[in-house]
């Protein structure tokens, strides 16, 4: 199946490259970011490609389990719930099927994960009035917009075969359908699909985040907030008997709560990688502060937890610069896309962070929520340069 290998790889790499024509907010300038940003998730899914050859992971369980094993068999594993039979049914064509390498599927993650970077360029495009002011937000001297999407975490976990490909761009794909959900209700439909089949926890977030967002939005009138709550209420509790079943949590007490995170963060600490943190013992500013911002110098066992503690500087020097800069006023001015963006970025930062004990799972995990602290990050520093913050043309938030 070689050619048939080649012919999709040529197809991913002609499409990739043109998407960005598809799209009228992208100036000339932009669409030469775009490139540079293609170009370089290309070379790290290489190198991710031969990461987990030389190294293992779950990206080849994914792909090399649908090749031996019958669609009932995937079927029966798919449907207890689980998110890993769920990786082998979506796996199951290109990898059994169509017998594609295991190369050629990560090139396929790797299309569908700069797919998310490119909404969320028209995501930012389309959330401020002038878009020109960006440039005057720096790091070191740097412009932050479009630069901070080159760190190489982004990309690294979005660049090869996994779940965290799949819901990085599911869940932009979501934010940016909620611009107007009529236009885009079958975008926002089928990325909700694939992240109750893979990770419903993260759904249930961007549900309890939104009704946030909706109820604390200023312009609405207290009927039009009750009927949005009702609507996400009803969600909720369609959702949450799933979730508890998918994650094994029996109960919402909180002695259960309590030995559920417990358990999770113990068996997760027993790696043989030397990345895991027993945090059993930490308060809980600590437990997030280590889930958001490490693997940091003092962490360092390799040469990615070297590049990942540069990039975790980088991210706490951005996350403090802004408490100098009003941020809590910045909350109340922004839109409910970007107040629904932090509310699911701390909601998920403060669930990870009681259950993970690993180092290298919370680079993971964090992968899908940092867009919305950088989003916010962006938000705040543009109110602070006294510009106007909306766009109230038909096209912007």
């Amino acid at each position: 199946m070689l050619l048939l290998d080649i012919c999709v790889n040529i197809i991913l790499l002609l499409v990739a490259f043109n998407l960005k024509y598809l799209f009228k907010e992208f100036s000339a300038k932009d669409r030469k970011y775009l490139d540079l940003l293609l170009l370089f998730h290309i070379a790290i899914s290489i190198f991710f490609h031969f990461y987990i050859v030389n190294s293992g992971g779950d990206a080849t369980n994914y792909w090399e389990t649908p090749k031996e094993w019958s669609l009932q068999e995937i079927w029966d594993i798919a449907s207890r719930p689980s998110g890993t039979g769920m990786m082998y049914l979506i796996n199951y064509i290109p990898s059994n099927t169509l017998q594609l390498s295991f190369f050629t599927g990560n090139m396929l993650y790797s299309f569908f994960g700069f797919i998310g970077f490119v909404y969320l360029f028209r995501l930012i495009k389309l959330s401020f009035a002038k878009t020109n002011v960006l440039s005057e937000i720096k790091l070191f001297n740097v412009p932050l917009f479009p630069w901070v999407f080159f760190l190489p975490n982004f990309h690294f976990w979005t660049s090869g075969i996994g779940k965290d490909a799949l819901l990085f761009t599911t869940i932009i794909l979501v934010f940016f359908s909620l611009k107007n959900f009529k236009e885009h209700l079958v975008l926002m439909g089928l990325s909700c699909i694939v992240m109750l089949a893979i990770r419903p926890h993260m759904f249930l977030f961007i549900v309890v985040a939104f009704m946030g967002a909706y109820i604390l939005e200023g312009h609405l009138k207290a009927y039009q907030k009750g009927f949005v709550a009702l609507l996400l209420v009803g969600a909720l509790i369609v959702v949450l008997p799933y979730v508890m079943e998918f994650v094994q949590l029996e109960s919402l007490e909180t002695e259960v709560i309590e030995n559920y995170t417990s358990d999770k963060a113990s068996n997760l600490n027993r790696d043989q990688t030397g990345s895991g943190v027993d945090i059993s013992g930490y308060p809980f500013p600590l437990k997030l502060f280590t889930f958001l911002y490490r693997p940091l110098f003092f962490d360092i066992n390799g040469i990615l937890a070297i590049l990942s503690s540069f990039e975790n500087f980088i991210l706490v020097l951005l996350s403090f610069s802004i408490f100098r800069k009003k941020p809590i006023s910045a909350f109340k001015k922004s839109h409910r896309i970007i107040k629904g963006g932090i509310i699911f970025f701390l909601l998920g930062s403060s669930a990870f962070s009681l259950i993970l004990g690993n180092l290298g799972i919370m680079l993971r995990q964090k992968n899908m929520l940092m867009p919305w602290l950088i989003l916010f990050v962006i938000s705040v520093y543009y109110q602070f340069l006294n510009k106007p913050h909306i766009n109230e043309n038909s096209n912007s938030y």
